[in-house]
């Protein structure tokens, strides 16, 4: 038994099993979770500024933001892919986009070397 014990705790490590990950941060939801569940859902983040924890895995091109209002509650989050170029979220420190603004152009480029 101790063996079968050992073995799936040397699995686990051997993975690279990380809290943060897409499914986890879309199990956080606005309005409804707070700080504690936060950590214990996504871990530790890397920084906290004011009202905001952020997260990244630089070796995945993956980050989040996870903004908090001032009861600890999640007010809004954000997930950055840099491999698919996605960026999903809101933040609500920003005000609405009025009718008709245009906030940002965005491009892609790649440049192939031979």
């Amino acid at each position: 038994m101790t063996r079968y014990v050992l073995l799936a705790l040397v699995g686990l490590l051997l993975c690279g099993c990380t809290k943060f990950t897409r499914e986890r941060f879309d199990w956080i939801e606005t309005r409804v979770d707070d700080r504690d569940n936060v950590q214990r859902t996504l871990g530790d983040p890397v920084f906290r500024m004011d009202d905001q924890w952020y997260y990244e895995d630089l070796d995945r091109h993956i980050a989040a933001r996870v903004f908090f209002d001032p009861q600890g509650v999640v007010s809004g989050k954000q997930w950055m892919d840099a491999n698919t170029g996605e960026w999903h979220g809101d933040n609500p420190e920003l005000a609405p986009a009025e009718a008709g603004e245009k906030r940002e152009d965005k491009t892609k480029t790649r440049t192939v070397e031979p």
